[in-house]
C-alpha cells in the first residue's frame, strides 16, 4: 500500500517539479556568489603559480644538463686535438 502511494506521489512530483519552483526547507548553508567567485580565482592564480614554479625548475634543470654537456663535448674535442697532435708528433 505505501509503495503505491509512493509511486503516484513521485509521479505526481516528478511532473509537478517541470512546471513550477519550490524551496526546500531547512536549508540553512548559504554561500555569497561573490565570495565563492573570489575563492575560485584564487585557486585558479595559486595553481597558475604552481605551474609556473615548476616549470621554471624544469627549465633551470635543463639548463644546467645543457650546460654539463657542452662541457663534456669541449673536453672531448680537447683530448682529441691533443691526441691528434701527440699522434703526429710521433710519426
Amino acid at each position: 500500500m505505501n509503495t503505491m502511494l509512493f509511486a503516484a506521489q513521485t509521479t505526481q512530483s516528478t511532473e509537478d517539479r517541470s512546471t513550477a519552483f519550490r524551496s526546500v526547507q531547512g536549508g540553512t548553508q548559504l554561500q555569497s556568489g561573490e565570495m565563492l567567485l573570489v575563492e575560485a580565482y584564487a585557486a585558479i592564480w595559486i595553481l597558475l603559480f604552481i605551474m609556473l614554479y615548476l616549470f621554471w625548475r624544469r627549465q633551470a634543470g635543463m639548463n644546467q644538463r645543457i650546460e654539463n654537456l657542452e662541457k663534456a663535448i669541449a673536453g672531448a674535442r680537447k683530448d682529441q686535438k691533443d691526441s691528434s697532435k701527440a699522434s703526429k708528433e710521433g710519426e
